[in-house]
């Protein structure tokens, strides 16, 4: 069973090969730059949206300090509403992308074809072909595989698996994007498409110009 995560980070690479493997060839070369503790403003954080500054007198005893901040906090978040936190990671430059995520990168551009060639047969520009078009077929084949080779095959990625209840959803007037508050939105899976076709591209070119992919960190993590 793949690990799943509960952000959605490019720099992950693929979570769906199960921790273990996960954590040997990423996770151990993963490092979180933005802390999860409470601490004392510096100059790192004084700038940092994922941070709040309060004032706090000094004279207030612990507990006082948590129950006044724990009110500012309720008013910021009935303002502004909830904020996600805006991670950001950094890996040993030695890490190379692994085939599993090539894999998918070049199942999505396949998808893509496959579609735009349906389009041309059936009359359309090839042009009109969407993410959102490519996300449905990413979802097709990884199920179809999935149940062809009987579970042994790749999982699907986690990155295409946004969208709550409707995370398996392959039709693609059924995939619901462009709205965070709803809770079927999957639009960190049609930019994780986006993003796969981009990548599919830079390795290709790669390829041609007789540069193996695994070799490049920078364009492919």
């Amino acid at each position: 069973m793949g690990m799943k995560v509960s952000k959605d980070y490019a720099e992950w690479g693929d979570t769906s090969i199960g921790f273990n493997r996960w954590w040997d060839q990423i996770g151990s070369s993963l490092l979180c730059i933005v802390a999860n503790g409470v601490t004392l403003a510096n100059s790192e954080t004084i700038n940092d949206e994922n941070y709040y500054l309060f004032a706090i007198p000094k004279h207030l005893s612990p507990r006082q300090t948590r129950d006044e901040a724990e009110k500012l906090m309720k008013r910021l978040r009935a303002n502004h509403g909830a904020v996600e936190l805006n991670t950001r990671w950094r890996l040993d430059t030695k890490l190379k992308p692994h085939l599993d995520s090539y894999r998918a990168y070049i199942h999505a551009l396949d998808c893509r074809n496959k579609l735009i060639n349906q389009a041309v047969k059936d009359g359309k520009n090839s042009m009109e072909v969407s993410n959102v078009e490519v996300l449905a077929e990413l979802r097709v084949y990884y199920i179809k595989k999935h149940e062809r080779y009987k579970g042994k095959g790749d999982y699907i990625p986690f990155r295409l698996c946004h969208g709550g209840k409707a995370s398996h959803e392959t039709d693609p007037k059924k995939i619901i994007f462009n709205k965070p508050q709803h809770e079927l939105d999957a639009t960190q899976s049609v930019n994780a498409v986006k993003d796969y076709l981009k990548k599919a591209e830079i390795a290709l070119k790669l390829v041609a110009n007789g540069n193996p992919p695994f070799q490049q960190t920078s364009e492919l993590t």
